[in-house]
């Protein structure tokens, strides 16, 4: 799972910043967002009290932390100052930082939730990054992982691509994940209270080499 190559890291910033920069994608982003993820957040939201301190880690120009309908909202992602001059219009009410993470300027134990929606396979260390959300968040606190799994053949051959073919790799996602890695990662440091098929794509002779879009509520040991 590990690629401490800081310059591979830095492709898929580059990568996924052009794409954000497209006219008209973050429309198509949003609505995605909403029909796959919002019906959780609404669940989750019912139970926080209207000063919940909510942290969206990796949230792009999308912010899916504004899902939430109560709470104090903070958005971190590397990207943020290229969000403020793109869509500074767009981009929700709540604290912007522009952070990895990796490293994030918070105390311990800061968090009722930590949100984090298909970022986790684009940073630079994963394992690393899930123990940062895990030191923010308060006991007993929400975290929520939105993440695209794919099968486990399909992972393997993304992983062979990825360090031995580069030039088919795709840049954007350094890592690929299955239902199994992931959840082995969640729990050395958290406890999966939900995990929630939001999407699978079936439109071809061989659905299940589609990748799938699950998110998973964990509350942290």
């Amino acid at each position: 799972m590990q690629n401490n190559d800081k310059k591979r890291w830095q492709v898929a910033q580059i990568k996924e910043n052009g794409f954000w920069k497209r006219d008209g994608v973050l429309d198509s982003q949003i609505q995605r967002v909403m029909t796959r993820y919002a019906p959780v957040i609404a669940d989750i939201s019912k139970n926080l009290p209207t000063n919940a301190t909510i942290l969206d880690v990796g949230c792009g120009p999308t912010c899916a932390g504004q899902l939430f309908d109560v709470g104090l909202k903070t958005y971190l992602d590397p990207l943020m100052d290229s969000y403020l001059l793109k869509y500074q219009d767009r981009l929700p009410e709540g604290e912007k930082i522009c952070a990895t993470a990796e490293q994030m300027p918070f105390p311990d134990n800061n968090f009722d939730v930590v949100l984090c929606v298909n970022a986790l396979d684009h940073m630079h260390n994963p394992l690393k990054a899930l123990s940062e959300m895990h030191r923010v968040l308060k006991k007993e606190g929400v975290f929520i992982l939105g993440i695209f799994t794919h099968p486990k053949l399909i992972a393997f051959a993304r992983s062979v691509i990825e360090k031995w073919l580069p030039f088919f790799k795709e840049e954007a996602h350094p890592y690929s994940f299955t239902v199994d890695s992931i959840k082995e990662a969640l729990i050395k440091l958290f406890l999966i209270e939900q995990e929630i098929k939001v999407f699978r794509k079936n439109t071809s002779l061989f659905p299940s080499l589609h990748r799938e879009d699950w998110m998973f509520v964990c509350k942290k040991k």
